[in-house]
């Protein structure tokens, strides 16, 4: 094993390790992603230099690219967290009486609707049409409002563990029984740690409570073998007409998993490697590209205005050299290591900075107590996993719309002038009572 993976792999396990110590880490930002890399990353990264996945290309310069975005993470999230934080704190108080409890369970059901149609209707064109060259056109606005039914469901179960109001959780129940089949037979593996955060994260962020030790360890280990055996899983259950939970208790996909011939598999990390390497030895780089591109992909409405339309503003990373055309691969899910190189070079780690600045200062308005700040971090916390696995890009491109949906429920729920007056005057004359 190279330096630079050793020093990587050291850095991850320190990482990675913290909420074992302290499990009321369990929930901060950057020990969920060393959690997440351990059982993801590294797995891979050896396989690579151990077997050689990576071809004639020098992985050298990926290890040590992502040793500075996880550095710049965490100082990013350090800086988040000392953001306005006695700001944050004083303003709970006025912020919880802002919001009509009935007018925000009236949210959390418009949510869940717009996102169990969504979700429907996506499932319906996906398995009715082919896609030869990725998802285009109204089924990509069926996706993005598809999430809403999972922000619908943190919602609800935050606002029951918050009110023990049980019309909240039927309707977390009803979110949770539409998705329950991506959860369960699709195998989605977003879906599945987003519905764990949703429930684990609420817990925690409402009633202090921090898993046990060995609950993380074992969630750990059910997680690796989800995250590293997705595609097989998927097989399983769908040729023995199973489901997740007959896939994790089968010998078979265990023996598979564990047996020395099961073959070298690398796919995600190994792309990153070979698309870093291919743009340092090219030395060609488009600023903002992929986030351009990513931005046009999901909210340009070619249904509307035609696909040529959209074609038109894509921006085109032109290159004669054929190495480039080894980027980014149909369908590959390649990092945000690999998008934010090729789109900034070792500047790149700033976009880790960022990332980890935002999740520090959401955290602070979660921790602070008021629904808003929780709602917030449960929700996106999901998605910021995405940004390390996926792409940096589909990140910034997701959130003004995550943004967007956090903030209409609570800007529909908001109290009136009239209705603050009230209130007001309620508590006064329930003081002098």
């Amino acid at each position: 094993m190279s330096m630079s993976l050793m020093l990587l792999s050291g850095l991850i396990f320190a990482l990675g390790v913290v909420p074992f110590i302290w499990p009321s880490k369990v929930f901060e930002y950057p020990y969920v992603v060393g959690m997440f890399l351990a059982v993801w990353f590294l797995p891979q990264a050896w396989s690579i230099e151990q077997d050689g996945l990576a071809g004639t290309f020098d992985p050298t310069i990926a290890w040590n690219y992502v040793t500075m975005c996880l550095v710049f993470l965490i100082g990013g999230y350090a800086t988040g967290r000392g953001l306005n934080i006695h700001r944050v704190n004083e303003k709970q108080t006025e912020i919880a009486s802002m919001y009509s409890e009935k007018r925000m369970a009236q949210a959390s059901m418009i949510l869940i609707a717009v996102g169990a149609f969504a979700y429907i209707m996506m499932s319906r064109m996906a398995e009715s049409t082919k896609y030869e060259a990725g998802w285009t056109g109204i089924i990509i606005v069926y996706a993005t409002l598809a999430q809403c039914l999972v922000f619908g469901a943190a919602l609800t179960f935050l606002i029951y563990l918050r009110t023990k109001d049980r019309f909240a959780l039927i309707l977390f129940c009803i979110a949770t029984s539409v998705f329950a089949p991506v959860l369960l037979i699709a195998v989605k593996r977003e879906f599945i740690f987003e519905f764990a955060i949703i429930v684990l994260g609420s817990l925690f962020l409402v009633r202090k409570t921090a898993p046990p030790r060995i609950v993380l360890l074992i969630g750990c280990v059910v997680g690796a073998f989800i995250v590293n055996n997705a595609g097989d899983i998927r097989g399983y259950v769908s040729t023995n007409d199973s489901s997740l939970i007959g896939a994790l208790t089968s010998s078979e996909l265990i023996n598979q998993s564990t047996s020395d011939d099961k073959g070298q598999k690398a796919p995600e990390v190994s792309g990153a490697v070979t698309d870093i390497a291919i743009a340092t030895e090219i030395g060609q780089y488009y600023p903002f590209v992929t986030i351009s591109n990513a931005m046009v992909s999901r909210y340009f409405p070619s249904f509307i205005f035609g696909r040529e339309a959209k074609n038109s503003l894509f921006r085109q990373a032109a290159s004669e050299d054929p190495l480039r055309n080894r980027y980014f691969a149909n369908g590959a899910t390649r990092t945000g290591f690999s998008d934010t190189f090729l789109d900034f070079w070792y500047f790149g780690v700033f976009a880790f900075f960022a990332l980890g600045m935002f999740y520090g200062w959401t955290l602070n308005l979660a921790m602070a107590g008021g629904l808003r700040g929780q709602y917030l971090y449960v929700s996106m916390l999901g998605t910021g996993l995405h940004a390390i696995t996926h792409s940096f890009a589909e990140f910034a491109a997701a959130l003004p719309f995550l943004l967007l949906v956090v903030w209409l429920p609570f800007r529909y729920a908001r109290i009136t002038a009239e209705e603050s007056h009230r209130m007001k005057l309620a508590l006064q004359l329930q003081r002098t009572s």
